[in-house]
């Protein structure tokens, strides 16, 4: 528990303290090299970095004076400094951004270097560039990025040119380097000793461990002055997987002779191996190298050749004759080199273009049209945007050639019923597969479905794709489109339509933009039948029936009308047969003024919008002669504030009289009954308001009345 808990916290701590840092043309070394304040030199990047630290070198040239280290001059030197498995230090361009490291201003006449890597391990370099590492005029070589001693190493994405000696140069013990997608090229030496004899564009070499591993994948030389790959003195196991050669051994630029011009030159080892594979290369290209494409350079080692292609080299495309090793060679192109192929007799030499005797094979017929393109510049393209190789045609086998499922199972992958031969694999043409079209039917509405207008319609389809998918449903009304669906439910409302006869249609379209229209269902749209009028009402509120009234009166007759379909357009006040007055718009009200005494009939008729009419129930009232009743009672004191006696003189005969009072509009505020035989009676009306108010005494018709005036 005590060691998971250490490894805990051990961890933790790693991760926790990770710093990332910065340097740009624009920073400062004295600056804390945050993305804001940046450092300026990539020494002082290099050197501040630690195990879990990432360094983003920004884009632009930058210029070192050089760092001195054992009497040579470098751009940057990192000695001794580690990162872990779990925590490496990596340094990188920052996306999006190419950085270079220009060497010129390192003027010392010994050897030089661009980035030098020394005893150190779990380092991942990335994306930067290295140039103009000058050869001093005194014959010292050069290197453009220099590990030695060191294991780990993953530099990935570095392009190396212009330097005066190796691109990439890793030596002496070495182990676990890892060159990935990385471009060394126009490197020459011509002050050496053996001018130009010292340029190669990868070296692996002088490594004396030979359980060493070491693995160049995706990675390019092309007019280094020497060769494109050279493992000279190296026990260590190599494999390349991927890479190309091409146009080495010459002057860069030129095809004027330089050194020894080899594209993979794969040896010599001290050790002899027996046979055992030191060397594994796959999938490589050697072009137009000033000698052999492969060579097996004194090695007395078995080397292991498999889907190579070696095209126009100025000697043999594969020389491996030396010390009669088993070699492991097959589904290798040569084609067009300047010599035949030279294998040791004992190699396994298989499904290649030659055969083990170094003449051509026969089974195989090779020619120009065996190839999609031998346009040779498409190798220097441009790199896809993860760093990996272009995308070329150059030396793919053509349709039809006898070269493709012509190899043998090497364990790599391969399409079709075997591998092909040479560096691409093909893939076979997809097989047309003719699409079938989509299904699509109307579900509703059904055919000849009726509808009342202004219509709502809900249409809905069904379509599926027995060999894709719907991407869309449109729904038409003849040439009209009326809506869409991309996805399920394919449903549509069509709104407010006008009476008449319809053909609805639905589209489907698949993934493939094939498209189905559906059998048309055809609709009817009609005109709504007239709905059935609904008389209007009305009736009279006030006055009341039976209400009596003193000449000359003035009467308020109000009428209420509705109509529960429509709108009234009049009401009309009758008496009798008489019209009296018509109100087109509410209140339905009417005054009648200075009525006569007598007897009235009223009723009131409302009309509506469709002429409909409605007459309300009658009403009767009663105006009745004005009599003065000063003989017959006495009403005291007038004026009063409401309350008041009555003193009754005499009375016509009658058994009971009705006393009522009433304002000047006409309207009851007060009714009683009182007999014969009452001669006095008191009154308290203070409720009501001041005013003139009349009193009337009645019988079965009125006998009396006094004006009472309400203080």
């Amino acid at each position: 528990m005590k060691e998971m808990l250490s490894l805990f916290f051990l961890t933790f701590y790693s991760l926790a303290s990770a710093t990332t840092y910065y340097v740009s043309t624009s920073g400062s070394d004295n600056n804390p090299g945050t993305i804001s304040q940046p450092f300026a030199t990539w020494p002082k990047g290099f050197s501040t970095i630690k195990a879990g630290d990432t360094l983003y070198i920004r884009g632009g040239t930058y210029y070192p004076g050089g760092t001195s280290f054992n009497s040579k001059n470098y751009g940057v030197v990192i000695n001794n400094h580690d990162g872990t498995a779990e925590n490496p230090i990596v340094v990188m361009n920052y996306p999006g951004e190419i950085p270079v490291i220009d060497c010129r201003n390192i003027t010392t006449s010994t050897a030089k270097g661009g980035i030098y890597l020394l005893y150190s391990s779990y380092w991942h370099i990335k994306g930067l560039t290295v140039t103009r590492v000058d050869q001093g005029i005194a014959g010292y070589g050069s290197g453009g990025i220099i590990v030695h001693n060191s294991d780990n190493i993953t530099v990935e994405q570095c392009a190396v040119h212009h330097i005066g000696g190796t691109g990439f140069h890793v030596a002496y013990n070495c182990n676990n380097i890892l060159l990935i997608n990385c471009d060394s090229y126009l490197n020459s030496d011509p002050h050496s000793s053996d001018a130009y004899g010292g340029a190669d564009g990868f070296v692996i070499a002088q490594i004396t461990a030979v359980n060493a591993n070491n693995t160049l994948r995706g990675c390019r030389a092309w007019y280094n002055s020497d060769d494109g790959f050279d493992f000279f003195n190296n026990e260590s196991h190599v494999k390349l997987e991927h890479c190309w050669s091409f146009h080495n051994g010459y002057i860069p630029d030129t095809f004027l002779k330089a050194g020894d011009g080899n594209g993979f030159k794969l040896g010599e080892t001290s050790l002899d191996h027996g046979n055992t594979i030191v060397r594994t290369i796959i999938n490589c290209i050697a072009y137009k190298n000033r000698t052999s494409g492969f060579h097996q350079n004194e090695a007395p080692a078995a080397m292991a050749l498999y889907n190579n292609v070696a095209y126009l080299n100025g000697a043999q495309g594969f020389w491996f004759g030396s010390y009669n090793k088993i070699h492991s060679i097959k589904n290798n192109i040569s084609f067009k080199n300047g010599a035949y192929c030279f294998i040791s007799p004992l190699s396994i030499v298989s499904n290649n273009t030659f055969l083990i005797n170094n003449a051509a094979n026969p089974a195989l017929s090779l020619t120009e049209t065996d190839f999609v393109s031998l346009e040779a510049t498409q190798l220097i393209g441009a790199r896809k945007t993860d760093g990996s190789l272009p995308d070329i045609t150059f030396l793919h086998l053509a349709s039809g050639s006898d070269l493709i499922d012509a190899g043998i199972n090497v364990g790599l992958p391969f399409n079709g019923q075997a591998p092909d031969i040479g560096a691409f694999e093909t893939t076979p043409p997809t097989p047309v597969i003719a699409n079938q079209p989509p299904a699509v039917s109307i579900s509703s509405p059904l055919k000849s479905a009726t509808f009342t207008s202004p219509a709502s319609i809900t249409v809905n389809a069904a379509a599926s794709d027995p060999d894709g998918a719907i991407i869309k449903v449109e729904f038409f009304q003849g040439s009209v489109k009326i809506g869409e669906r991309l996805t399920t439910p394919y449903s549509i409302t069509w709104k407010e339509v006008p009476e008449g006869t319809y053909s609805l249609t639905a589209v489907a379209t698949d993934n493939v933009n094939s498209k189905t229209v559906s059998a048309a269902v055809s609709i009817t749209v009609v005109k709504p039948a007239s709905p059935e009028n609904k008389m209007p009402t009305v009736s009279i509120s006030s006055p009341t029936k039976g209400s009596s009234f003193t000449a000359p009166a003035t009467v308020t007759i109000d009428v209420n009308a509705s109509d529960p379909d429509g709108s009234i357009t009049k009401v009309e006040l009758f008496n009798g047969a008489a019209k009296l007055y018509e109100r087109t718009a509410a209140p339905y009200s009417f005054t009648l003024k200075d009525l006569p005494a007598g007897s009235y009939e009223l009723k009131a008729v409302a009309t509506d919008n469709m002429k409909a009419s409605s007459t309300s129930s009658s009403i009767d009232l009663t105006v009745s002669a004005y009599i003065e009743a000063r003989d017959y009672f006495n009403l005291y004191p007038n004026p009063n504030d409401g309350r008041f006696t009555i003193d009754f003189t005499t009375l016509m005969e009658a058994e009971i009289f009705t006393l009522t009072v009433v304002d000047l509009i006409g309207k009851t505020v007060h009714r009683e009954e009182l007999s014969k035989d009452e001669s006095t009676r008191q009154f308290d009306l203070s409720h009501l308001n001041s005013g003139i108010y009349v009193l009337m005494i009645a019988s079965n018709q009125i006998l009396l009345t006094q004006k009472i005036i309400k203080n």
